[in-house]
């Protein structure tokens, strides 16, 4: 098989239940993405395939990207989507967390390699996806995640400064309580780690945005009535 072969074999065994399930797939230089709009929920799952000398080596990813934490995220830092209604993840899996590897791969050589490992990632889907879809479905659901214990690490969310810029537009969105303590909490995080670091001007531009608006106009940004600019 060559690299092409194993890419459009590996599309199929993909798109064979995720179609189905409303999922369309675009190519991209690794691999492919797949992606569905549920509700308020931006579901991708993605693989991507490198080729070894006499053997190729895939693995698979899951985004979750809740629109109204990203649009305003996105206009906070001024962004746009490349692609439409694709504003990114809010949190992401991998089947690595699923088998509990840090380094997972599975190799393939042949087309029946591809097909078991097309049935291992339709049972990573249904066994840890879907729960994980179901469970993260809500701006309340990502503020408890991510804010009930802010000192904690979240797997589905490791870096520090996403954590603390889609935390803290979580629980304003959520109109949290403890907003301000949380925002005390993060501030001195991003004083502490960030100086010096790209990460500070985009926590600190987060922070100063969301104290100059309230909870009203976050959904307006959320719901699209305040255009990006």
């Amino acid at each position: 098989m060559n690299y092409s072969e194993v890419k459009k074999e590996l599309k199929k065994e993909f798109e064979s239940f995720l179609k189905p399930l409303g999922f369309k797939s675009k190519s991209d230089p690794q691999g492919y993405n797949f992606s569905c709009i549920n509700d308020i929920q931006f579901l991708k799952v993605g693989f991507g395939v490198a080729n070894y000398i006499d053997e190729f080596k895939t693995s698979c990813s899951i985004g979750l990207g809740i629109f109204p934490i990203q649009k305003v995220m996105f206009k906070i830092l001024d962004e746009k989507p490349v692609i439409e209604n694709d504003y990114g993840s809010t949190l992401g899996i991998r089947i690595a967390d699923y088998f509990n590897v840090t380094n997972y791969d599975y190799k393939i050589q042949t087309v029946d390699d591809v097909k078991e490992w097309g049935k291992v990632v339709k049972k990573f889907y249904e066994e840890y996806a879907v729960p994980f879809f179901k469970k993260y479905n809500s701006v309340d659901a990502i503020d408890k995640l991510l804010n009930e214990n802010p000192t904690e690490k979240v797997i589905y969310l490791d870096d520090l400064g996403w954590r603390i810029i889609k935390g803290l537009i979580a629980a304003k969105l959520n109109n949290n309580p403890k907003y301000n303590e949380l925002k005390d909490y993060y501030k001195g995080e991003v004083e502490d780690k960030f100086q010096g670091y790209f990460m500070y001007e985009k926590c600190m531009k987060t922070i100063d945005f969301l104290d100059s608006h309230c909870q009203e106009e976050l959904l307006n940004i959320a719901e699209g009535k305040q255009k990006f600019i």
